[in-house]
């Protein structure tokens, strides 16, 4: 079924998760510019791609005009978002970063997370509710 999005969100740039995600980008690059160049570039090219790939799913979850491919391609970003969090868990074991930053951005990351399973919630619920009704686009 098509996916025809409604309300304020005709573009991805339009959804909140995707700003959400999208703030936190910046903040992780510049974290891990800050990181002593004898640990190598594992850790910090993981870390940057893993917070990139959660609004580039919504972004790419957005263009493929299903609500079910829409769902998928958030869990996905979902997936990324705990990745970013286990990595800054691992920062905070290694010293690269403190408890208290730690604090700010999990509570960043909690309220994307909340943010992303409501969303998902509600596409898999429109997905079940349209495929008993007849669909027609605006």
């Amino acid at each position: 079924m098509e996916y025809q999005p409604k309300g304020k969100w005709h573009h991805f740039r339009d959804l909140e998760v995707w700003k959400l995600s999208r703030a936190l980008v910046p903040d992780i690059y510049i974290f891990t510019a800050q990181l002593p160049a004898k640990d190598g570039f594992a850790y910090p090219e993981q870390l940057r791609r893993a917070v990139l790939s959660i609004s580039l799913n919504i972004a790419e979850g957005h263009g493929r005009r299903t609500e079910k491919y829409f769902a998928q391609f958030l869990r996905t970003s979902l997936g990324s978002l705990n990745e970013v969090e286990a990595l800054l868990i691992l920062g905070v074991e290694l010293g690269y970063l403190s408890g208290d930053e730690m604090g700010a951005y999990e509570a960043r990351i909690r309220n994307l997370a909340v943010k992303l399973s409501n969303f998902i919630s509600a596409l898999n619920s429109n997905v079940v509710r349209e495929t008993a009704a007849e669909y027609e686009p605006d």
